[in-house]
């Protein structure tokens, strides 16, 4: 029972619930929830559940000697599993995760596959800077892959909401690089903290986070999402803001802040599936 949890923890179980859903709510919007094949609902959610879980296994494999320095508290630093084992089990999630879309259509196949190398292989770059971006690029997967399983004249709002998360992701990168900022450093990974230093991260981090939150409330304002979207939108691009405000006046808390805007960008995912409405 203890190893399980333990296995929850290093698949980040909340994030790849996250990514799951925001396929799932990705069909919903763009059908305007009125879903005609829920076998494609079903597949989208495993998807992104089990390609988030294969890239967040790969990378603690990857970064073990790095969270022995910065998180010494995960699994594999503790020696709760072996690395190979780890590592097994993220090519099997990945391959099962792409795989299965096989039988909804060529085009789910190919998008799944694309963004799952995007996801997978961002831990094998991580002496890049670029890298980062990435990681961001990953996160608007599960809405162009979303937009391939649903019949939608929603596509322009699908694609301009992928770009607010593109942006908000990369924000939060920026302050999880200053976070991380102790290992990368010690191990030469190559990121917007080590490269130009913690300040111009933190200062790079809100600005990305008012342009995505200013890009997401224009959304609603251009009728092209519902008042509740609005609102939502308005009020976590606020909170998010806020948090990247504090990483800039204080670099000390961006371990907090980096967990809390998950919840923030969480919040702002149900805005998204509330767009309709």
């Amino acid at each position: 029972m203890i190893r399980f949890v333990e296995f929850i923890r290093m698949i980040r179980f909340m994030n790849c619930c996250m990514t799951g859903l925001a396929v799932v709510f990705t069909i919903f919007v763009a059908e305007k929830y009125m879903i005609n094949n829920y076998f494609s609902v079903i597949v989208g959610f495993l998807t992104g559940f089990l390609v988030s879980s294969a890239s967040m296994l790969i990378n603690d494999v990857v970064d073990l000697e790095v969270d022995k320095v910065n998180k010494p508290w995960k699994p594999l630093p503790r020696g709760v599993f072996k690395p190979q084992s780890v590592r097994s089990t993220s090519i099997a999630f990945l391959i099962v995760g792409a795989m299965i879309n096989v039988s909804v259509s060529p085009i789910a196949f190919l998008t799944a596959f694309i963004y799952s190398i995007v996801a997978y292989v961002y831990s094998f770059l991580r002496r890049s800077w670029y890298s980062q971006f990435l990681v961001s690029l990953a996160v608007t997967g599960p809405f162009i892959y979303g937009l391939t399983l649903a019949k939608t004249e929603k596509a322009i709002f699908i694609i301009l909401f992928s770009i607010v998360v593109f942006l908000i992701n990369t924000s939060r990168e920026f302050v999880k690089s200053i976070a991380d900022i102790n290992g990368d450093l010690k191990y030469n990974y190559k990121t917007i903290a080590t490269v130009y230093g913690v300040k111009s991260s933190a200062k790079a981090s809100l600005l990305l986070s008012i342009i995505g939150s200013t890009i997401a409330i224009v959304i609603g304002l251009a009728k092209l999402a519902g008042l509740i979207y609005t609102v939502i939108l308005g009020v976590c691009g606020v909170l998010y803001t806020l948090l990247a405000l504090i990483v800039v006046l204080n670099p000390v808390k961006a371990q907090a802040m980096k967990n809390v805007m998950i919840y923030v960008m969480l919040i702002a995912l149900i805005g998204f599936l509330l767009s309709e409405i």
